[in-house]
């Protein structure tokens, strides 16, 4: 079976990366077949060892509409990535099946709205990566997914032992901190966590991640200035989110809406409590008192009181924790629980 993966990896970033390298060695009876233009020397050097692998194959957009597939899996919903999968159809004569990944809530501020839509409503199989995101696909599009299966974590490479020290004083981090990892928009909710750092000025807190609108972005830059606990970092590697959860006493992690934030999934499988809503798909993945709570957005002091009992816990406990929140994601949503489920659906494509 060959299956083209029109993912949008043209910044080749890591957690996308991992699920289709650990998808491909679970599954090694299919080929698989992906383009990418990787931007950064982390996403190279992971590219180059991606493609390493016996049934992963790098191709271009010209080549791959010279083939013909099984199977076109598209997982994010820009212009290339939906007209590759079109193509592709189109090149197979009708005897390549769409699969569509849905991995978010539909909402209409999202600037890949449309491209979204005229994916579900393309798609010949449809999977969800929560019951939220079923949930809201059916809302609004009048369409039940044929399957719920929520992300992946490497839980080799987010793993406490393979972590390794980080320089704080270099980045300007100050121990206790906790991590908010997230673009800077609205719907992520900064504004949670800029409010927390006023109510507990004894922790500091380091924020990851890029952002989606400048406009966004210098509005919260700004506030952020005004926070002396707070240390704005942007978009890091991966290795460092990981050396940073290893030090870290908590994720926050207020977001709005989420389909299956990759975000939370690692930080658990690090042991690190995570904080969130008890909104959108974050019930789904935060389970209460083993790999988080989840509080409400307001008031924030609900936030505080959480992280200041965080703060106390005595090494034992905070061991004690690490090691069952691991252990629950190992459970629910290591690759060897996801990929075989990914492997019935190619194989229910035929």
């Amino acid at each position: 079976m060959k299956v083209l993966l029109t993912l949008n990896i043209d910044a080749f970033r890591f957690s996308v990366m991992q699920a289709l390298r650990e998808t491909s060695i679970r599954i090694p009876d299919i080929d698989f077949y992906t383009f990418s233009n990787p931007l950064t020397e982390e996403d190279r050097r992971l590219g180059r060892r991606f493609w390493s692998y016996p049934n992963i194959h790098q191709t271009t957009i010209a080549q791959a509409l010279s083939m013909r597939f099984d199977v076109v899996h598209q997982g994010h919903f820009t212009t290339r990535s939906l007209g590759g999968a079109l193509l592709a159809r189109v090149r197979s004569l009708g005897r390549c099946k769409h699969l569509v990944r849905a991995n978010i809530e539909p909402f209409r501020e999202d600037p890949c709205f449309w491209h979204y839509a005229l994916s579900i409503r393309a798609a010949d199989k449809l999977v969800a990566v929560s019951r939220a995101v079923a949930d809201g696909v059916r809302r609004t599009f009048r369409r039940n997914v044929d399957a719920v299966i929520p992300n992946g974590v490497n839980v080799e490479f987010f793993s406490p032992e393979q972590a390794r020290p980080v320089d704080l004083e270099k980045l300007g981090i100050s121990r206790p901190f906790a991590v908010f990892t997230g673009s800077l928009e609205r719907r992520k909710r900064p504004d949670v966590l800029l409010e927390l750092s006023r109510l507990i000025p004894e922790l500091n807190f380091v924020m990851l991640g890029t952002y989606v609108h400048a406009s966004e972005r210098d509005h919260y830059l700004r506030l952020i200035r005004e926070c002396p606990n707070v240390r704005y970092l942007g978009l890091q590697p991966c290795e460092l989110l990981r050396d940073l959860y290893a030090q870290a006493v908590a994720l926050v992690f207020p977001s709005d809406l989420e389909g299956m934030p990759q975000a939370v999934l690692e930080a658990q499988a690090m042991g690190l409590p995570v904080l969130a809503q008890p909104a959108s798909s974050l019930p789904e993945c935060v389970e209460e008192d083993i790999t988080g709570w989840l509080i409400p957005a307001s008031p924030v002091a609900g936030w505080a009181e959480r992280l200041r009992r965080v703060l106390a816990w005595s090494d034992a406990e905070r061991n004690t924790y690490a090691a069952r929140s691991r252990q629950a994601t190992i459970t629910r949503h290591s690759w060897d629980v996801v990929a075989p489920r990914y492997r019935e659906v190619y194989l229910g494509c035929r």
